[in-house]
């Protein structure tokens, strides 16, 4: 058993799209750089890797080769690990398929 408990990890069919806007090489990199390190231990928190603030979209975030980004899930019960969405993060803004994403940010005024 992995250090995190999480037997299974899965791929939303969406985020294949994410990958191959991140262009064929870099996307396979990325996807590969995020199973190894969810395969560690996918519930710690550390620089790289932290829970996000509530969002429709996922709980976490990984940080991959400074400007990747993976959002994920993770079901303790199932001990399964579900990446959602892949993107390359320019300045503040998150790019999703060359588009601008904004669906994970909180939009309430602190």
């Amino acid at each position: 058993m992995e250090s995190g408990g999480i037997l299974a990890r899965f791929v939303k069919k969406s985020v294949i799209a994410d990958l191959r806007a991140l262009g064929q090489r870099t996307g396979q990199q990325v996807l590969e750089m995020a199973i190894e390190r969810l395969s560690e231990d996918p519930i710690s928190e550390t620089r790289n890797l932290k829970t996000l603030r509530p969002n429709p979209i996922a709980q976490r975030e990984l940080q991959l080769a400074g400007k990747y980004r993976v959002l994920f899930n993770v079901d303790h019960r199932a001990r399964e690990v579900t990446i959602l969405l892949a993107a390359e993060k320019r300045g503040n803004a998150l790019i999703v398929q060359g588009q601008r994403f904004t669906a994970h940010e909180n939009r309430s005024v602190e």
